[in-house]
């Protein structure tokens, strides 16, 4: 009986390594899995800011529309009106009459309340997204008991507001949030 044994062409104390081309294909995937980790990564990211740039816009909205309401509904008289800037006299029951002035400031895009100069910022980022120009960022609108546009102070009995949030997450703006609410002047008489 003849037996014949196989032999292989490297020899028992011959090491196994890797070519060339399995390294170049293992290091392809590897850049390719790292770059959509990062891109995965990075596009969570600007998701999670652009939600904290929507609830901060969110707050700080509600936050400005509750003083201004406040406001409007204890106003007694307009003193002056524009697009931009109101003025109004109140003379609230338990305190001094006062006169306060929200105004638009365009040069640092806040919406503010000034009361004998002592000046506070309601919203801030109030402007428009960038390569918008089809609407104002901000403006003030009169009406009357009606809801028709009103020509004069005498017979304006709401005031609306109308205004454009815009945040930005490094160089792109990510969140808009517009706001349009309009209030009733409770406390003030009309003539038509």
């Amino acid at each position: 009986m003849t037996i014949t044994t196989a032999h292989s062409s490297r020899s028992p104390d011959s090491r196994t390594a890797f070519t060339l081309t399995e390294l170049m294909v293992v290091m392809t995937l590897t850049v390719i899995l790292t770059g959509a980790i990062f891109a995965s990564f990075g596009f969570v990211m600007r998701g999670s800011f652009a939600i904290a740039n929507y609830t901060d816009m969110t707050s700080e909205g509600r936050r400005g529309l509750e003083i201004f309401a406040r406001d409007v509904r204890e106003a007694e008289e307009i003193l002056q009106f524009s697009e931009q800037s109101l003025t109004l006299y109140l003379n609230p029951p338990d305190a001094d009459s006062y006169e306060v002035t929200y105004r638009y400031n365009e040069q640092e895009n806040t919406f503010e309340r000034d009361v004998d100069g002592d000046v506070r910022v309601l919203m801030r980022d109030v402007r428009l997204p960038d390569g918008v120009t089809s609407r104002p960022a901000f403006r003030f609108r009169r009406f009357t008991v009606l809801q028709d546009e009103a020509q004069n102070h005498l017979e304006t009995k709401q005031i609306q507001l109308q205004l454009s949030m815009v945040k930005r997450v490094l160089v792109r703006d990510t969140s808009e949030k517009v706001v349009s609410a309009r209030y009733i002047m409770r406390n003030k008489a009309v003539t038509e």
